[in-house]
């Protein structure tokens, strides 16, 4: 199976299972945005997971960028939109997807 393949693949899974989850949590009463920023933050064992996956988004960022340009990758924002409103799950395999697909079409020609 191509590298591109298992990270399409990942890009799916790392979409659908964030957003499975927060539709219960949206899904309930008296929810809103900033119960949810706080429910992100409801102790320190949530902390930690937020705060890593908070500095891990911030070097995926610099990835992106850097590796991105390297590349010659175009449309950069769409993976930092795409973590934002997923997550970092949906936003890395997807930059990963596109960028094996950008080696696979240079390892062709």
């Amino acid at each position: 199976m191509k590298q591109s393949r298992i990270y399409l693949n990942l890009c799916i899974l790392g979409a659908f299972i964030p957003w499975y989850i927060l539709v219960g949590f949206f899904g309930t009463e008296n929810v809103s945005l900033p119960s949810f920023f706080i429910s992100i933050f409801a102790n320190n064992v949530a902390s930690a997971v937020a705060a890593d996956l908070i500095v891990s988004g911030l070097v995926f960022f610099a990835f992106v960028y850097f590796e991105g340009r390297r590349m010659g990758l175009k449309h950069l924002w769409i993976y930092v939109l795409a973590t934002l409103l997923v997550g970092l799950s949906f936003g890395l395999p997807l930059f990963l997807y596109y960028r094996a697909k950008a080696i696979e079409q240079s390892v062709e020609l």
